[in-house]
């Protein structure tokens, strides 16, 4: 294996290139390798179910099972990940004639996400920055701008430290995050938030940009943010939550949608409601077309605001 990486607070080796912040020699608490191409069948895998999820049509878009041994994580058509009860040894297999482009989108998303989760992690569909000494976080579902919001800010001065997923953890009384990521994933309408970036296309068409600073170590969580874009609105709109309501609220992003393993959403929920007892969350009501260089300074003098106090 040609590739180190420290991501998430692990240290991991990969045959495949991945967009992750560069690591050491330590020992890897995930190798990820290139198996063989083999079909990829559009069933849930044998075994326990983990999670699935399925579109509008009941299609499977993908299955995680525990079958007598080990896990297995399945996207049909596309590529089957085995390993073992962690998923800290995994085995990529793509599917016949598919694109080897999309295997780290699904390593750094999925597979990480998965990996962290067995382990007794928290992880939340988000992306963060750092914005000084301290980390905003933007929570929600896919299209909700989270990414669109990190590129801002980093263009805007702040550091990356992670797209799509985000690792949380309490220590003493304060929540802390991980860098993850050395790159941002949008939609190629976004190709206007790219000064200051490294631009590259991904196989599943978007964009992905890059910026040269990169965080070391967890970083004090300020504020979680669930950005709400919308058509309507003329101007920012910010609500802090009380904790319950904030709680609700993002309990309904997780990374791994369809997961049915309770000891695993039980160590979830408790991980929010931690969350939403020390970290203040707001919601961000965000003009859809209004230009990014009026929305960021008032959204970032509101998040700054209870760090303050």
């Amino acid at each position: 294996m040609t590739h180190r990486y420290r991501a998430h607070g692990l240290d991991v080796v990969s045959d495949i290139e991945l967009p992750l912040p560069p690591g050491g020699a330590a020992e890897p608490d995930l190798a990820l390798r290139l198996g063989n191409r083999r079909p990829v069948r559009a069933e849930p895998p044998e075994g326990t179910p983990v999670a699935t999820l399925t579109d509008a049509d009941g299609a499977l878009r993908y299955g995680i099972a525990r079958p007598d041994a080990g896990i297995v994580l399945r996207y049909p058509g596309l590529c089957e990940f085995t390993g073992d009860h962690e998923f800290a040894e995994v085995t990529a297999h793509p599917h016949p004639g598919v694109d080897e482009g999309y295997l780290p989108v699904l390593a750094t998303g999925m597979v990480l996400a998965l990996h962290l989760l067995l382990r007794g992690h928290v992880v939340v569909h988000a992306s963060a920055v750092r914005d000084g000494d301290v980390a905003i976080a933007f929570v929600g579902a896919s299209g909700m701008g989270k990414s669109t919001l990190a590129t801002a800010l980093c263009r805007d001065g702040c550091t990356l430290l992670a797209d799509d997923v985000l690792r949380i953890e309490r220590h003493g009384s304060a929540m802390r995050v991980y860098p993850g990521s050395v790159e941002t994933r949008l939609r190629p309408g976004a190709h206007r938030l790219a000064d200051g970036a490294t631009v590259r296309h991904t196989a599943d068409g978007r964009l992905a940009m890059r910026f040269d600073d990169v965080s070391a170590g967890p970083v004090p969580l300020a504020l979680c943010v669930v950005p709400r874009p919308s058509r309507s609105a003329s101007e920012l709109v910010v609500e802090r939550l009380a904790p319950v309501r904030a709680l609700l609220l993002l309990s309904r992003f997780p990374r791994v949608l369809g997961w049915c393993e309770q000891a695993s959403l039980a160590t979830s929920f408790q991980g929010l409601a931690d969350l939403v007892e020390q970290v203040p969350v707001v919601t961000a009501t965000i003009p859809w077309d209004a230009p990014f260089d009026s929305v960021l300074p008032a959204l970032r003098n509101v998040v700054a605001a209870p760090v303050q106090r």
